[in-house]
């Protein structure tokens, strides 16, 4: 089995791979140093290149595609899908720093710490009053999987009530609550922090709109770790102006980056971060793992079995 991994590895990681099986073949090489007969013959894939993309599809042994990221919006996947060939996601890898990220953005919005970084770069000691706590407030995960899971606990471990939503009102460790997508507008006015984690598909596109903004408790908070494309901007502006919400936190953007003339840099109910949340010291090791075990998977029984991404649905 030949395995080519657009992924450095380390040393270790590499003798981990080939100690395996005897029959695997594995060779690294950077995206950008790549050339189409780096793909020769190979079987399988960890990561992905989109200089490369025509090449790898259409190479005629591929059969596997590993991404070390949980978006696959990148890839061509109808091509993919065409081929039959399977893919899998880097999904869970950044659960832990996403949720982590996540749960300081309720506890800045509830302890006002993000007015006090901006009072704090004008030199001034101000009250910003009322100050809440999240202990006994609701937050609703919109993309109820693994990042949800996880946060969920921490929610949890904090005193929260947990609702969630996924396309199927299918069962969620640590949610208390769970509802499908189409009781998304009952079900923001539930909470107190409403946090999208929605993928970039083409049914979640302007998910997040005017006609949901109105059904948001007034005072409640928007998060988006998910993908900018899933809210309509100008609506989100627009309902913060007015204050239809009480506030946003955004890690991702449409359009990313966001531009400097954007009216959300100088709200002061608004926090913005360059799309961080996926970041880690700790991704390319988890991401390493999820991709060590499914190789041994799929060598050992032509199939894989963590993260496998439906083709149809895009995650």
């Amino acid at each position: 089995m030949k395995v080519l991994s657009f992924i450095k590895l380390t040393d270790e990681q590499q003798e981990e791979i080939r100690a395996l099986a005897d029959d695997i073949s594995l060779k690294v090489v950077s995206p950008e140093d790549a050339t189409k007969d780096d793909l020769t013959e190979v079987d399988a894939i960890y990561g992905w290149s989109n200089r490369l993309e025509s090449h790898a599809v259409a190479n005629g042994y591929l059969k596997w595609i590993q991404t070390i990221r949980a978006g696959v919006d990148a890839l061509p996947l109808d091509d993919i899908r065409d081929e039959n060939i399977l893919l899998t996601s880097g999904s869970g890898a950044n659960a832990i720093n996403i949720a982590e990220q996540t749960l300081a953005y309720m506890l800045m919005f509830s302890r006002k710490l993000h007015l006090a970084m901006r009072d704090q770069d004008q030199n001034l000691w101000k009250l910003d009053e009322p100050y809440g706590e999240i202990y006994h407030k609701s937050v609703l995960f919109v993309g109820a999987g693994t990042i949800a899971t996880v946060l969920a606990g921490y929610c949890k471990a904090l005193g929260m009530h947990t609702i969630g939503i996924r396309r199927t009102a299918k069962k969620t460790e640590n949610v208390d609550e769970m509802k499908s997508m189409d009781q998304l507008k009952t079900a923001v006015g539930l909470a107190d922090f409403v946090v999208n984690i929605l993928p970039d598909t083409k049914a979640t596109v302007n998910t997040f709109d005017a006609s949901v903004f109105e059904a948001m408790k007034s005072d409640a908070v928007y998060i988006n770790i998910g993908r900018g494309k899933s809210t309509n901007t100008e609506n989100l502006i627009t309902a913060l102006k007015n204050k239809v919400i009480g506030g946003a936190a955004l890690d991702v953007v449409e359009p990313e980056p966001l531009p400097a003339d954007s009216e959300l840099w100088g709200m002061k109910n608004v926090i913005i971060t360059p799309h961080t949340a996926g970041r880690s010291t700790h991704y390319a090791e988890r991401a390493f793992k999820i991709f060590k075990e499914n190789l041994k998977s799929f060598h050992d029984t032509g199939k894989v079995e963590i993260n496998v991404v439906d083709l149809h649905q895009g995650y």
